[in-house]
């Protein structure tokens, strides 16, 4: 599987949102401290992540993988990227070389790495 995605380009800082703390202070620590003692206010500095991925998750990447040895095993592999400029995806089942075989839909594409085969 290949990726073709453009990078984003050149970001003007007059175009990045400036967000400021809350009351306006601009500073966060102050605001953060400022919020934990108040009694109405819960504040999760460090959210839990679980350990492992859930269950379903760990599956559906397990159905991917073979779905990918498939392909390989067979000479193919599908290639992403974003049309320009529609922005569109288009999605080509490719030789291990890269040279284009065929376009394929993306929900094509979804159903091989849910693990059908390909027609």
């Amino acid at each position: 599987m290949s990726l073709e995605i453009g990078g984003l380009g050149a970001i003007q800082p007059s175009e990045v949102p400036q967000v400021q703390a809350a009351r306006g202070t601009g500073d966060f620590a102050a605001v953060l401290s400022e919020a934990q003692q108040d009694p109405g206010v819960q504040v999760d500095v460090e959210p839990s992540f679980p350990d492992t991925p859930p269950p379903e998750v760990t599956r559906a990447i397990h159905v991917a993988s073979r779905a990918y040895e498939q392909l390989s095993a067979t000479g193919q592999q599908l290639h992403f990227r974003v049309q320009r400029p529609s922005g569109g995806l288009a999605v080509e089942l490719q030789d291990l070389d890269g040279n284009p075989l065929s376009t394929i839909s993306a929900s094509e594409a979804l159903r091989i790495a849910g693990g059908e085969s390909l027609n």
